[in-house]
Parts: C-alpha cells; sequence; structure tokens
C-alpha cells in the first residue's frame, strides 16, 4: 500500500522512538523490515556540542524544532536529531545518511574543544563563553547559503523560512516516496521557474536578484568552487558584483557556505556586542568592526562573530538600546545572521 506523505513521515518518527537501542558510535542501522526506504538510525557523539545554539545562530534555514528535536534537510536527506549530553541521537532518511557524514556536516570547522579552547585567550570571549559554548559551524552546500541569504536579505526569520519551503516544494526534487521533504532547488530549476513560482515564494524585489544569481551560477558565469578555494577578499569581490548581494550577504556566504573563516558579518547585534563588549559603548562603523574584528581575532573571526551574536542576544546587550537600526524596534528578534 502507498503511504501519503503524512504517513511517511509518521515512519521517520516511529523509527525515532527506537534509537535508543542502538550503541554509540554504530555506524548505521536500518529499520525494522526490508523496506529500503526506511530510515537510518544512530547514536553520534560530538563532545561539546550544543544543538540548539548552533542550529538557531542564523546559519541556516531549513532546521525547525518539534518537542525538543530538531528536523532539518541535508543535501538529499531528511534528519531529525535529538540532542544528548555527549551529541546527537535520531533518524535520517534519504541518500548518503551516514552518521559520519553527519558529523562532518556539523562540524564544519572540527572537534569543538579545541577551538572554544583558542577563543578562551581573548578575555571578553572567555566570559562570554559560559553563556555561549557548543556553537560550531555548519558545513553547508555553498549554493543553498548564497541563495537563503539572497532571501534573507531586509527579512524576517518566519518569511525566509516560508519563502525557502515554497521555493523547495515548488522547484526540488522529493526526497522519498511519498516525499518526506525536497531537496533545496538547483541553480537551473531557480533560473527556469515562471514568474509566478517566485511570486508566489513571496520573494519580492529578491525574486530578480535570486533568478540572476542563479543563472550566473548554472550557467558557469560563477563558480562557487573557485570562490572557496581563492583569497578571501578576490571572492568577497566576486560575490560584491552579483545583483542584490551587499557586504554583509557576501560575508555570510564567505563564512557559512564557502568555508573563508577569516570573515565577520557584522549585523545589529553583532555591532552592538562588539561596542559595548570591546569599545565601552562606542560607536564604530560596520567598516570598522569589521578591520578590528579580522586584526583581532584572525581565523578565528567567523566563529567569534557567532559567540558575539549568541551572547548578544541572550545577555541583553542589543535589547538595551531602544533604536534597532532602522527595523522598528524589533531589538528581540533576529532577522538573519547578517539581517
Amino acid at each position: 500500500m502507498t503511504r501519503s506523505p503524512r504517513q511517511g513521515s509518521s515512519l521517520l518518527r516511529r523509527t525515532f522512538t527506537d534509537v535508543t537501542r542502538f550503541a554509540v558510535g554504530t555506524p548505521e542501522h536500518r529499520g525494522s523490515g526490508a523496506d529500503p526506504r526506511a530510515p537510518a538510525a544512530f547514536v553520534l557523539r560530538i563532545p561539546g556540542l550544543h544543538l540548539a545554539r548552533t542550529l538557531g545562530c542564523g546559519q541556516a534555514f531549513r532546521w525547525s524544532w518539534r518537542g525538543g528535536v530538531a528536523e532539518g534537510v541535508v543535501g538529499r536527506s531528511v534528519w531529525r536529531l535529538r540532542p544528548t549530553a555527549g551529541g546527537v541521537r535520531g533518524v535520517a532518511a534519504g541518500e548518503d545518511v551516514r552518521p559520519d557524514r553527519l558529523r562532518g556536516y556539523l562540524l564544519g570547522w572540527g572537534p569543538i574543544g579545541p577551538l572554544e579552547a583558542a577563543l578562551a585567550t581573548d578575555p571578553v570571549l572567555a566570559r562570554a563563553l559560559r553563556q555561549t559554548r557548543g556553537i560550531s559551524i555548519l558545513a553547508q552546500d555553498a549554493w543553498e547559503v548564497l541563495a537563503t541569504f539572497l532571501v534573507s536579505q531586509n527579512n524576517n526569520i518566519p518569511k525566509i523560512v516560508r519563502s525557502v519551503q515554497h521555493l523547495c516544494r515548488a522547484l526540488g526534487e522529493p526526497i522519498g516516496q511519498p516525499p518526506l521533504a525536497w531537496t533545496f532547488p538547483s541553480p537551473a530549476a531557480v533560473a527556469e521557474a515562471p514568474d509566478r513560482t517566485l511570486r508566489e515564494a513571496l520573494l519580492g524585489y529578491r525574486a530578480a536578484y535570486l533568478r540572476e544569481v542563479a543563472r550566473r551560477v548554472a550557467w558557469g558565469d560563477l563558480d562557487l568552487d573557485r570562490l572557496r578555494a581563492i583569497p578571501t577578499e578576490e571572492a568577497r569581490r566576486a560575490l560584491l558584483d552579483l545583483p542584490g548581494v551587499g557586504e554583509k550577504v557576501a560575508d555570510c556566504v564567505l563564512l557559512f557556505g564557502l568555508g573563508h573563516r577569516a570573515t565577520f558579518p557584522v549585523d545589529v547585534w553583532v555591532r552592538r556586542a562588539v561596542e559595548e563588549l570591546y569599545f565601552g559603548g562606542r560607536s564604530r562603523s560596520v567598516r570598522d568592526i569589521r578591520a578590528w574584528a579580522l586584526d583581532r581575532f584572525g581565523q578565528l573571526a567567523g566563529l567569534a562573530q557567532q559567540h558575539l551574536y549568541h551572547y548578544a542576544r541572550t545577555c541583553g546587550i542589543a535589547g538595551s538600546r531602544q533604536d534597532d537600526g532602522g527595523r522598528g524596534g524589533t531589538a528581540g528578534r533576529r532577522t538573519s545572521a547578517c539581517g
């Protein structure tokens, strides 16, 4: 009997309840029965990881929480993860659902302990780490990061998520049969999408930018792999040449999608954190803050940015002023990591 999409999702949830019977470090297990579509269940040890902080720092837009479980799509697979004291346990369905692949995704910069030890040599970050430990930079697909951060500009999280969900359902490929979820659409799919599809995604003026950037990637005019390999400033200039890409979006793409670690996106939250924690509340320009951060943190700049952002949000720094940089007083709601 063919399962409906709701039933398929239920299968993933039912298998999740059986995950505790698997041993830590087990490379891969399948759900009961011989169905090749059955989810893979696993327990994965990742010392120091704080899953909620990592997924909630504005890096990615395809994760949500339900009943203490994170649900997300990575590539052509669907994952349901519950944090544990030493890592995560969960189930996955789709293609290439090996736990080691998940480890690589969650630990884009490698083990957390040595990175946090290096951050702690900065006295301010040493204090902040009491509230921010466990944040990791994800290893994401460059095209997905570029596209979603184009959508994120001057936007808020709920609307960004709705737009991304619509694009995936309309232009992505199904994961599982019946579908559990949909992949992020390819550059070619976005480039060739009917105007109506992009309008229905509530992209507004961003639709034209997204389509043009998708065309450049699909036609080979923009080589994202090359941007990953070249010096950071050269890659940054190439991103700034794209329609709709400003400095904050470019820095987010460099950091979250292209692996350029010496990158420090500055949004209203990070700016206020730097001004109050390092400059006694004195105002500094975005350009000055970026240059200061790269000099102070070097190859740890991107990770330092994530910790400062989380600290600002959770410790009230950004909410301590009435003005919110032209966002209508939304000091308690972040639009994106670079919003």
